[in-house]
């Protein structure tokens, strides 16, 4: 032992003796190397690490690096920074070739400001591998490189088709293409850049791209102030069959606007667009009918001017529009006296298919009574037959001033909205009565795509089409929500994904056979032919559960949509006499016969019975049986000689979901 011991001690002895030998011998031949030689070479191995780090990110036209020139005079450096540097370079630059073959355009022929960066699709055979591989090759990049995956690991952008070439190769891509700047729908109107937010905000745009104009059949009559026609952002062929209620014979036609209102009101259904001036209406190819029933006058209790009229002008002018080919008929103006004639003549022009369109008012937060703020109703917008337009901000919320109400239908853009105003200029301002000429513009539209559609149909189109705003569902604030024209043509041209769609009745089994429910669809409140959509049921429909049918457009009609239905237990007899106990009830029903049960084994898992001493089941107590063939449940936990309403029903679990009949008849008994 003591032996192994000494052996042991004198092999560690002879390691320490080596390395001892080791650091002395570089010590000393550091001291003899020349400091000039030892710095240059640290110098060349420091510069040609950075070289190789730069050399992998460099593109692949670039100069050769400032640490590559320091390091030529170098013999024993220069061959490898050679090596370095030469190989990236040429590889960056095959693979960047390698994927000009994928550009589907040549990037060089387009303007530079008209895109930015790439859009790269990776082919449909890429594995999940290398698609991995990609990924963190994305994570390597320069931070001045980007690559964003678009779609799911699909579609990619990147900043360069160099940055692309670093992180995929040339086999795996599909095809590049700019990443085209997309601009708002064609405008050169100069003020469309500071004040088209609201054109943007109910999505004009994307109605002009579908070709929505308005057309010279849609005759949309401004009953206001009157129009300045010669104004500079104006078509020509704008106005037709102008009209002045104030007037009298020579007078008639002249519709000048001392106010500036009706001007204002016109320019945002049909200033002209893309004529250099101003901003552009919402249906700049409509037909305007100018009626003047308004003007500018002293108001008889303030003293001050006002753009005021009287309802027997009002009426005069619903009477001329509706008589001479108005399709829309905009009113931005009301009273908070109620008025049988003027209701009289709006109901008669609704019954002849004219829709109207009203301001809800600005007095929201005006007027102020000891309770609080006052909030009038206004007329003609509160007539059953006037659609009632509110006003949301820049953000989409509530303006202040806007009147709130039952009867609001809608909202529109109605603060900082920019005007074609009196003697050729322009002004901004806010209220109502310029968010009701944008739903007037919509209701063009409408007109355009369907001239049937009336004023119920409307209100159909309106609760089917808006961005819910504030409560869910109807609220009297915002109506049924924000006007969205692009909601509004998807509904019209055909989009079945935006009707409204139901079921004839919910399945159920019958004889041990499956009772499909058939489909209706509904557009605007009127059911679409037969040949315009077809149903897909889910298949397999032979059990209890869950079920989806696919309602898809055809003939001209496009989209989709999805409904579900359930088949649930049969309710197979009447419920039997209960019996009565202390504190409880046996409730009994009638046993079926061996064909039912041969019929129904797979879609009754067993019963359930409900007792309440309520008509209605409120506080109902429950009991469940399991099996087909049971035929009664015993509630307990009742009162002592109490009367009790009782129930049954069948129910059938599939995974962890229950499905129930309907229930039984009502027996009603009392406890002992």
């Amino acid at each position: 032992m003591n032996r192994d011991f000494t052996k042991e001690q004198k092999m560690h002895s002879c390691k320490r003796l080596t390395a001892l030998i080791v650091a002395l011998v570089f010590v000393l031949g550091t001291m003899f190397v020349p400091a000039e030689l030892y710095a240059v070479e640290n110098e060349a191995v420091d510069t040609q690490a950075a070289v190789t780090e730069e050399a992998t990110t460099e593109p692949a036209n670039a100069e050769p690096s400032v640490e590559e020139e320091t390091i030529e005079p170098t013999e024993a450096a220069e061959p490898e920074t050679t090596e370095v540097t030469a190989a990236p370079e040429e590889a960056n630059e095959d693979a960047t070739n390698d994927l000009s073959d994928a550009l589907t355009v040549d990037l060089d022929s387009i303007d530079e400001d008209a895109y930015d960066g790439v859009i790269y699709k990776l082919k449909d055979d890429t594995t999940k591998r290398e698609i991995k591989e990609m990924e963190n090759a994305i994570e390597d990049l320069e931070s001045d490189q980007t690559v964003e995956e678009v779609i799911s690991q699909e579609i990619y952008t990147a900043d360069s088709v160099e940055t692309i070439s670093e992180v995929a190769p040339a086999e795996q891509i599909e095809y590049i293409e700019p990443n085209y700047i997309v601009k708002a729908m064609g405008t050169n109107d100069p003020d469309y850049a500071e004040y088209g937010w609201y054109l943007d905000m109910i999505n004009a745009p994307y109605v002009w791209n579908k070709g929505m104009y308005g057309d010279n059949k849609t005759v949309v009559a401004v009953l206001d102030s009157g129009v300045m026609m010669d104004h500079e952002d104006f078509a020509p062929d704008t106005f037709i069959a102008e009209y002045n209620a104030l007037g009298e014979g020579d007078n008639s036609s002249d519709v000048s606007d001392n106010s500036g209102h009706g001007t204002a009101v016109a320019g945002i259904i049909a200033a002209a667009q893309n004529n250099g001036k101003g901003l552009t209406g919402i249906m700049p190819n409509a037909k305007i009918m100018p009626v003047k029933v308004l003007d500018l006058k002293r108001d008889p209790d303030t003293g001050q001017l006002k753009t005021i009229g009287t309802l027997t002008d009002v009426v005069e002018g619903i009477n001329y529009a509706v008589n001479n080919g108005a399709s829309v008929i905009n009113m931005s103006f009301g009273t908070d006296s109620r008025s049988n004639t003027l209701e009289i003549a709006c109901n008669a022009a609704a019954a002849k298919g004219v829709i109207l369109i009203a301001a809800a008012g600005n007095e929201a937060q005006q007027s102020f009574s000891n309770n609080g703020p006052i909030n009038p109703i206004e007329y003609p917008a509160a007539f059953s037959s006037v659609v009632s337009v509110g006003s949301v901000n820049l953000n989409r919320t509530w303006s202040n001033f806007s009147n709130y109400n039952q009867y609001v239908a809608l909202v529109a853009p109605g603060e900082v909205i920019r005007l074609a105003w009196k003697n050729g200029g322009y002004k901004t301002e806010s209220g109502t009565s310029f968010a009701a000429p944008q739903v007037s513009a919509m209701a063009a539209m409408i007109k355009q795509m369907d001239p049937s559609v009336n004023y119920v149909d409307l209100m159909k189109i309106v609760a089917a089409t808006s961005d819910d705003k504030g409560a869910r569902g109807y609220d009297p604030y915002y109506g049924y929500g924000l006007m969205n024209l692009k909601k509004v043509y998807d509904y019209m041209a055909g989009d079945i994904s935006m009707y409204e769609a139901s079921l004839s009745t919910t399945s159920y089994v019958y004889n041990g056979k499956v009772m499909t429910p058939t489909v209706t669809i509904k557009k605007a409140g009127k059911p679409l032919p037969a040949n315009r959509f077809k149903s897909t049921y889910a298949s397999g429909r032979k059990a209890v559960g869950t079920y989806k049918v696919t309602v898809t457009g055809i003939n001209g009609y496009t989209g989709t949509k999805v409904l579900t239905f359930n088949i649930v237990p049969p309710l197979i007899k009447s419920i039997k006499a209960p019996q009565r106990y202390k504190g409880k009830l046996k409730v009994r029903w009638y046993k079926m016969s061996k064909s039912q049960r041969k019929n129904y084994k797979n879609v009754i898992t067993g019963y359930q019975v409900r007792v309440s001493a309520y008509k209605n089941f409120a506080y109902a107590k429950y009991a469940n049986v399991k099996g087909i063939t049971k035929t009664a449940a015993t509630v307990k936990g009742l009162k002592r000689k109490t009367y009790y309403y009782v129930q049954y029903r069948s129910y059938k679990t599939v995974g962890s979901t229950t499905y129930y009949s309907k229930w039984s008849g009502t027996k009603r008994a009392k406890t002992k």
